[in-house]
């Protein structure tokens, strides 16, 4: 299923998402874990899709950090509905850098997100960097 299906199955309807910037460094992830568990409880998630969700993005978050750009940031946003949450994780990456998807951290992430996708930007002429955006759904059960 592509993302593009599970939002429209998830039937977003016009909530505001949440959204949070940090920097790309791991002491910020217990902020980034904070936020999803206490969004998903807010809207009434069972415990155990409510860690699945956690564990999803604290791993795409440490893979980010872990190839992240000098002073770069994460930004988390969650678009939450009745059936379940859309997220997007954006970040920037050292130049010539991809997320390793063969990892079991990742394989972890595909197992307790219904989609996810990864997509690269072009480099910025000034800068080696480039962004990646992950995106992933996690229907309610």
């Amino acid at each position: 299923m592509t993302d593009s299906d599970a939002t429209s199955q998830l039937s977003i309807d016009g909530r505001a998402p949440t959204v949070l910037r940090v920097p790309a460094a791991t002491d910020r992830l217990a902020l980034v874990r904070g936020l999803v568990e206490t969004a998903l409880y807010i809207d009434d998630w069972a415990l155990d899709d409510v860690i699945d969700a956690k564990v999803a993005v604290d791993e795409i978050c440490s893979q980010i950090i872990s190839a992240a750009a000098e002073d770069s940031s994460i930004e988390l946003t969650l678009h939450l509905s009745p059936q379940g949450v859309v997220g997007e994780i954006r970040g920037e990456l050292v130049g010539g850098v991809t997320l390793k998807q063969s990892t079991f951290g990742w394989r972890i992430v595909q197992t307790v997100t219904d989609t996810h996708t990864i997509s690269y930007d072009e480099p910025l002429t000034d800068s080696e960097s480039h962004g990646v955006v992950i995106r992933f759904s996690k229907f309610r059960r």
